[in-house]
């Protein structure tokens, strides 16, 4: 923060991944750019080119501009790279990996394509509900708690 000046504060994003060593770590963004706004802006969920099935329920969920840590996440989960994600609650993160798993998965099989592990119950419940309410028009999807 500059002196003299009153600023409001914003909660910062802490993104990392595998491939990551120090010398990559230039920016907190996950295209390893500088923080000089280079990192990739968009401004709906439909500039994530996600499936059409994904798109028709997020609208129906009420969202309609992704947070700052979909924008950053969900273009580079979706393309099946591993990364962790550090931001307030409330801001979306559960999101971002139900929509890059839900938009990677082939619904054809009748095998199991994602297991996802909790330290609650109560969590292990929400994050089911969202892969419900995010996956409703995917006719071969199934959940379990």
């Amino acid at each position: 923060m500059k002196k003299g000046t009153v600023e409001e504060e914003q909660p910062e994003l802490i993104f990392s991944t595998d491939e990551e060593g120090d010398e990559g770590k230039k920016g907190n963004n996950t295209t390893g750019a500088d923080n000089k706004g280079l990192g990739l802006r968009t401004t709906g969920f439909k500039d994530f080119f996600l499936r059409p099935e994904l798109l028709r329920a997020i609208g129906e969920a009420g969202f309609e501009h992704p947070s700052e840590v979909q924008q950053e996440a969900i273009p580079y989960a979706i393309l099946g790279n591993d990364l962790v994600c550090q931001a307030k609650s409330g801001m979306g993160k559960t999101a971002v990996f139900v929509l890059s798993i839900l938009h990677q998965m082939d619904f054809d099989g009748d095998k199991p394509q994602c297991l996802v592990l909790c330290h609650t119950r109560e969590l292990a419940f929400q994050i089911t509900k969202e892969f419900d309410r995010l996956g409703k028009y995917f006719i071969n999807l199934k959940t379990e708690t």
